[in-house]
């Protein structure tokens, strides 16, 4: 039975890999090519990795590694096929694709950023009328149970409501800052109450010197939150994602690749 194969990263066929560069385990990079395209693999000896912090890492690693030798599009962890087979039948599904992201994405780095908040210490701002006139009409003894729980609902809407508008209110000053040094972004406003941003920004490599000063500026005009910025990485938030009609391979979605 064939072992499967472990897939790190997306690159153009004629790529010299670093020297020395090896795969879990210690295992060899070996290249399965489609055409200009070759994906960089190593085959699996034993079971497939979990997601450990080492693990990550080492995966990061040779995605990093990869792409100091040329441009390169990084796959995500824990992308699998079955055999070589099944690579070349995942390049060429998605070649076009791939092609495409290769040329826009393969030279450039990805940075994270993230706004956190504490909704009490900025409660101040928040519409206290609102609360207010609800908290009265909870206490009426002429409010029925039902009455209640509608203003009760209202109140908890506005109030969320209120903060959606704050988060999107910081995210346009942020990318009003940041988009003259970004190529692309993506943002989610409240993934949870503690977290009111998140955003990665697509960045030339020569420019991610003068995002950091312009994010720095920002983080000072705001005391009050709680900006983080990571990076840079590969651009894995900006590979186009699969056609979710692309078929499974060995429990792998196809378009991982």
């Amino acid at each position: 039975m064939a072992s499967p194969y472990y897939v790190y990263a997306v690159l153009a066929r004629e790529t010299t890999l670093p020297a020395g560069l090896t795969g879990f385990g210690g295992a060899a990079l070996c290249v399965v090519p489609c055409r200009a395209l070759a994906a960089v693999t190593s085959i699996l000896d034993s079971a497939e990795p979990s997601p450990t912090s080492e693990n990550l890492l080492r995966h990061e690693a040779v995605v990093e590694s990869l792409r100091s030798a040329g441009p390169a599009l990084p796959v995500r962890f824990g992308t699998v096929l079955a055999n070589q087979d099944m690579v070349t039948q995942a390049l060429a599904a998605r070649y076009t694709v791939l092609s495409a992201d290769l040329a826009r994405l393969g030279d450039k780095v990805e940075l994270g950023l993230a706004v956190l908040w504490d909704r009490e210490e900025l409660a101040d701002t928040a519409p206290s009328e609102h609360h207010a006139r609800t908290t009265d009409v909870e206490r009426s003894p002429c409010s029925g149970p039902g009455v209640r729980y509608l203003m009760g609902h209202l109140a908890r809407h506005r109030r969320e409501m209120f903060w959606q508008s704050r988060a999107s209110r910081i995210a346009q000053e942020l990318d009003g800052m940041l988009h003259r040094y970004a190529l692309e972004s993506r943002r989610t406003l409240l993934p949870t109450p503690r977290l009111a941003l998140r955003a990665t920004y697509l960045v030339e490599p020569s420019r991610v010197e003068a995002f950091r000063e312009a994010f720095e500026e920002i983080r000072q005009a705001h005391p009050r939150l709680r900006l983080l910025l990571t990076g840079p990485w590969p651009p894995y938030s900006f590979v186009t994602p699969p056609d979710t009609l692309v078929p499974a391979l060995s429990g792998d979605p196809l378009g991982r690749l």
